[in-house]
């Protein structure tokens, strides 16, 4: 062993010390930094030298033998998993609520407050069909009730359009994503074969994976040269350092409606196959949830409507002539009341229409009008097989439901499929906060903790610093003052 080894000893402690403080260093200062794992400078003693003449071994010295990532990666996996289900209520909660803010149930302001106005109004013309102060009211009832048809129908449209719009950004955002975690990929491997530790590239690929997981869910691999691959439904998006793109396609139609778009492999065309995270939130909750409340609304208007117009177009109207159709529309963007009966608030037909030979026109009598607001209570039966949404609901002697319940029915399945997904995804955000605070505790980092560690190091590096002084005494000594 060489006379000056013990210099080189306290060298080695010198660098070593340094290195560790340098990664405190850094852990401090990424505290606060999101996804950011803690790291530590792993040391080991250096090779001992054999002792000449003697028993034992001579110790060489130190050396950081890695720069550790701390993270429990069975947690990581855990919480995409869980995250993935989470994404796909928290979606389905938020649309649902902006359904619940469409039809504004109950208020004031509400679609049915709206048609109790309108049924009011027949039966007040019931009462006083010669009044031409109340066929103008009936008259400007039912343009608020088609006023207020069409806008329902087209803020939920809207809504569905956003939905549309969603699918597709997060369909690009999958391409974005993957594109970055194979870059990432590239730069790991050829870190990792130069025999480096690049912990915080390991981070910004876990940080892109949770991201990922919010959107589809996928499984992944580690490869043995430390890049991911990441399979969706068995079939690779991200291999090594190659990322495969996904598009999506038009929906197909089902009866009126057309489907939500379609993410496929760009590849060969083959669909996504997604039963959690947002896609599939927003594909569920569009193509089932949100068509179910939009059909059954323009079931239930189109049925009053159509009702309506078979009673009305049965009377007759204040000069004796038989009723013209109240409403008039093909589709719920046309929906009015008959621009004849606007202009001209006479051609309501409150009187049932005279039987030749049995009865003579009476404009006074208000019997038609009575029957129309009965409308209120008839009963009803829907056939959802029926797919033109026009002609599923209609009056029957032996319905279960009126129009007015229907209505009711279809808000309250709305507000319990959004109580439902606001629970579910608290139950999820719970799940998840229990397990992120079990990672935080692992791969998070404490100040206190830290600076612990600081002082610890600190003070080794001074006491190797005396050890270096003290080698030099007894080096200037040995060789310098021997010579006298």
């Amino acid at each position: 062993m060489s006379t000056f080894s013990g210099l080189n000893i306290a060298r080695l402690g010198l660098q070593a010390q340094q290195k560790s403080l340098t990664v405190t260093a850094h852990n401090i200062a990424n505290a606060n930094t999101p996804g950011y794992s803690r790291q530590r400078a792993l040391l080991t003693p250096t090779n001992p030298m054999p002792y000449a003449n003697g028993e034992g071994m001579l110790g060489s010295g130190v050396a950081v033998a890695e720069i550790a990532r701390i993270r429990d990666r069975f947690l990581d996996t855990q919480i995409r998993q869980e995250a993935q289900t989470l994404a796909k209520w928290e979606t389905r909660h938020s649309f649902l609520s902006q359904v619940e803010g469409v039809f504004m149930e109950p208020s004031e302001t509400g679609f049915s407050n709206v048609l109790n106005t309108f049924y009011n109004s027949w039966q007040e013309l019931s009462l006083n069909p010669e009044s031409s102060s109340v066929r103008a009211a009936l008259v400007e009832n039912g343009n608020a009730f088609t006023n207020a048809a069409r806008h329902t129908s087209e803020q939920l449209k809207s809504v569905r359009s956003h939905m549309t719009e969603q699918i597709t950004a997060k369909t690009e955002e999958i391409n974005t994503l993957a594109e970055q975690l194979a870059g990432l990929n590239r730069q790991i491997v050829s870190l990792t074969a130069q025999r480096n530790s690049p912990a915080d590239l390991l981070d910004r690929r876990d940080n892109l994976l949770k991201k990922l997981s919010e959107i589809i869910e996928f499984d992944t691999v580690l490869n043995d040269n430390s890049s991911i691959s990441i399979f969706i439904a068995g079939r690779a998006l991200v291999d090594n350092n190659i990322n495969f793109r996904v598009t999506t396609i038009a929906g197909a139609r089902s009866g009126d409606w057309t489907l939500s778009p379609q993410p496929v492999w760009q590849r060969d065309n083959q669909p996504l196959r997604m039963s959690n995270g947002q896609l599939a939130g927003l594909a569920e909750t569009r193509d089932v949830q949100l068509r179910s409340y939009m059909e059954n609304f323009s079931s239930m208007v189109w049925g009053i409507t159509n009702s309506l117009n078979v009673l009305h177009t049965a009377g007759m109207d204040f000069y004796g002539r038989r009723g013209n159709a109240f409403f008039t529309g093909t589709g719920m963007e046309t929906l009015q009341v008959n621009e004849l009966i606007k202009n001209d608030s006479g051609l309501v037909a409150a009187s049932l229409a005279a039987v030749p030979g049995l009865s003579r026109p009476a404009p006074g009598d208000g019997r038609n009008a009575l029957l129309i607001a009965r409308l209120r209570s008839a009963a009803i039966s829907i056939n959802p097989l029926e797919p033109d949404v026009r002609l599923r609901a209609t009056l029957d002697p032996n319905g279960l439901t009126t129009f007015a319940n229907f209505h009711r029915d279809n808000i309250a399945r709305l507000g319990v499929d959004t109580r439902e997904s606001e629970r579910l995804a608290e139950n999820q955000a719970s799940l998840i906060g229990m397990l992120r605070h079990r990672q935080d505790s692992i791969a998070g980092v404490s100040l206190d903790e830290e600076m612990a560690k600081m002082i610890q190091f600190q003070l080794a590096y001074q006491a190797a610093a005396r050890t270096i002084t003290a080698f030099d005494e007894i080096y200037d000594t040995l060789i310098n003052r021997m010579m006298r």
